[in-house]
């Protein structure tokens, strides 16, 4: 009994308690859990119909940071970059301006193991804004950021929603996403309670 739209240029809040099914709704949009019931429609075609197409075009943060520990900050970005496609030249360009406004430059060549949990949680959001994906699913991005970064990731998620992407960001924490979106969704045990 989920059901919503977003349109382009329009940052989604999902807000609601833990275990009210925000992780769950983001992993379905991302393509990694199918649906019970419904169906989930991008320009006005079902996902499914060419999940692979759609999945090119998306960038998707998890809650939880599944990184390959043993690379750097720097390799793991080219590999994401490699496996999304994009050339060689851009690329290379692309990760170090990123590791360059996550302040992660200075430990770029660090394994990504001795990493803090913000500084992994920086190389997870470049990955995802790495080929400039038309939506972008954030499921509490935040987490362990400090301030300064956090307002960063504010500021960004302003000029993607200014690029006309789709973002929808799920948090529990309400006053982030007054700030951050331009709708709120509230969910609770699976179903929309307030939108």
């Amino acid at each position: 009994d989920v059901s919503f739209t977003v349109r382009p240029g329009e940052v989604l809040g999902f807000l609601g308690p833990n275990g009210a099914g925000k992780t769950t709704t983001i992993k379905m949009l991302a393509g990694l859990v199918e649906p019970t019931r419904g169906e989930i429609l991008f320009e006005g075609r079902a996902v499914g119909s060419d999940l692979i197409g759609y999945k090119s075009r998306l960038g998707y943060i998890p809650e939880q940071s599944e990184i390959y520990p043993h690379l750097s900050a720097y390799d793991y970005l080219r590999m994401v970059g490699r496996l999304r496609g994009l050339d060689e030249k851009g690329l290379r360009d692309r990760v170090l301006a990123f590791l360059r406004i996550f302040d992660l430059d200075q430990d770029k060549h660090a394994p990504i193991s001795s990493y803090s949990k913000g500084m992994r949680q920086k190389v997870l959001i470049s990955a995802a804004l790495l080929h400039d994906p038309d939506i972008l699913l954030l499921d509490e991005p935040l987490s362990g950021l400090d301030v300064t970064t956090a307002l960063v990731i504010r500021d960004l998620i302003r000029r993607l929603a200014a690029e006309r992407k789709v973002i929808i960001y799920s948090s529990h924490v309400l006053e982030v996403t007054e700030k951050i979106c331009t709708k709120v969704i509230i969910l609770h045990k699976g179903s929309i309670v307030a939108n």
